[in-house]
């Protein structure tokens, strides 16, 4: 709408140069100058992208991070889903080119299908603009993981130490009614079979939509969990020395959780099809 607009605005000038001449163009089309700008610099946005990175973003598969600007936070999740990553490329046919961390404030959020959200302690409200941008890349098919990676402090009557970031973070979206992950969720059979979604730590509560997220192919919008996945995911790969709290066995399953993740976000609900339940249950079998 923002481009037929323009072409509007463009071929209004062009009229006026028609029936004026170009001598007594300048100030009549002032005006319309003056909007075609405005609605260029609106429509267009502010990125901290390069066009060259953008065309490189579209062109190919990226995992993305939000930015914390904390750098122990910002290096876990930079190395959490590099290593994904790498386990991707090894076990199955996604290959993502790399990871790459954006800002809500300033980047274009539209290329990247799954993105990890860490939210860190203190997390300050999002600005108009970061709100604007999160809430269109929801309503538009994308899909956040947001981890509070704070299991360990969580208690049976409260979330762990950052839930009240949590709160603040979302406060101001237009979050859909959300709900613990229901036995025989997409999520857990869009490539391995999974029964639990453990990370660094085991056990914590995984929150999707209601009602299979109707109108987006069943892919929630928004997943809310505390395990600290990227800490595991860093450690798959050897980026880290972190002793997970059940050894090896937690470890695969994080990165049998960080695949389903990817494909989920990637491929919607087309495991739900009762025509793949003769092959998952002849490979259970096995």
């Amino acid at each position: 709408l923002a481009g037929a607009f323009l072409l509007f605005l463009l071929d209004w000038l062009i009229m006026l140069a028609l029936q004026a001449g170009f001598r007594g163009l300048g100030r009549r089309a002032a005006p319309a100058a003056l909007a075609l700008l405005l609605l260029a610099g609106t429509a267009t946005g502010v990125s901290a992208a390069t066009p060259d990175e953008m065309v490189k973003h579209a062109g190919d598969l990226y995992l993305a991070y939000i930015r914390s600007g904390i750098p122990d936070v910002d290096g876990i999740a930079q190395a959490g889903l590099t290593g994904l990553a790498e386990v991707l490329t090894q076990r199955t046919s996604v290959e993502p080119a790399g990871v790459v961390a954006v800002s809500p404030e300033i980047d274009d959020l539209s290329f990247f299908p799954f993105i990890y959200w860490p939210v860190p302690p203190d997390q300050p409200p999002l600005s108009l603009t970061a709100l604007r941008n999160v809430q269109f890349y929801l309503d538009h098919g994308g899909t956040i993981l947001f981890d509070t990676r704070d299991r360990q402090s969580a208690t049976a009557t409260s979330g762990g130490r950052n839930a009240d970031s949590l709160r603040r973070l979302i406060g101001g979206l237009d979050v859909p009614p959300l709900t613990p992950i229901p036995k025989g969720h997409v999520l857990t059979k869009s490539f391995y079979l999974l029964k639990s979604f453990p990370g660094r730590y085991n056990g914590g509560t995984l929150w999707v939509e209601e009602n299979s997220a109707r109108g987006r192919d069943g892919v929630s919008s928004i997943i809310i969990g505390s395990n600290d996945w990227a800490s595991a995911w860093a450690a798959e790969s050897g980026r880290s020395t972190l002793i997970l709290e059940n050894g090896p066995e937690q470890q695969e399953m994080a990165a049998r959780f960080g695949i389903n993740m990817v494909m989920y976000a990637l491929t919607g609900n087309y495991k739900n099809d009762q025509v793949h339940l003769p092959h998952i249950l002849e490979r259970l079998g096995e």
